[in-house]
């Protein structure tokens, strides 16, 4: 998570519709890391069972 959140470090932030964009997919980014690929091995591993 704080690998993701140093992107924000490369990026040219200049208006507060800027911030809220990039922080909003950052968010999206993370929640698919840490719940989204977790469910999708566990659902492809119980249809293999």
């Amino acid at each position: 998570m704080i690998t993701s959140l140093s992107l924000l470090n490369y990026v040219d932030m200049d208006s507060e519709q800027s911030v809220l964009g990039y922080g909003i997919s950052l968010i999206v980014l993370n929640g698919m890391m840490y719940v989204g690929i977790p469910m999708f091995a566990i659902v492809i591993g119980k249809k293999r069972l």
